[in-house]
């Protein structure tokens, strides 16, 4: 026998579902733009990290290790961005190739 509160969660995966099959298009392009923005930031990032390197390169040659963990951490967190989108765009590459078969 079928159980009522097993049709009301069937019943609400359903309309779950249904709202994922509508909304999956648009879902698609919200990743991919967010993939997209993970790359721009993280670029950004070790440009920013770069600079900073460059900016300070005297302090740095010096010893001074604030300018030089500033650039090191920038370098790193946007590296970690980068990676970030790469995995991301592993993970949904079978959504972006529906979504083009489409």
């Amino acid at each position: 026998m079928v159980d009522e509160e097993n049709i009301k969660r069937v019943d609400e995966l359903n309309s779950i579902f249904k709202e994922l099959i509508d909304d999956a298009e648009t879902f698609a392009k919200d990743i991919t733009s967010s993939i997209y923005l993970y790359y721009f930031a993280g670029i950004l990032t070790v440009l920013f990290g770069l600079q900073t390197g460059w900016y300070n390169r005297t302090y740095i040659s010096n010893w001074d290790l604030i300018p030089l963990f500033l650039m090191v951490a920038q370098i790193i967190i946007g590296a970690i961005l980068i990676i970030r989108g790469i995995g991301l765009k592993k993970k949904y590459s079978r959504l972006f190739e529906l979504k083009d078969r489409l």
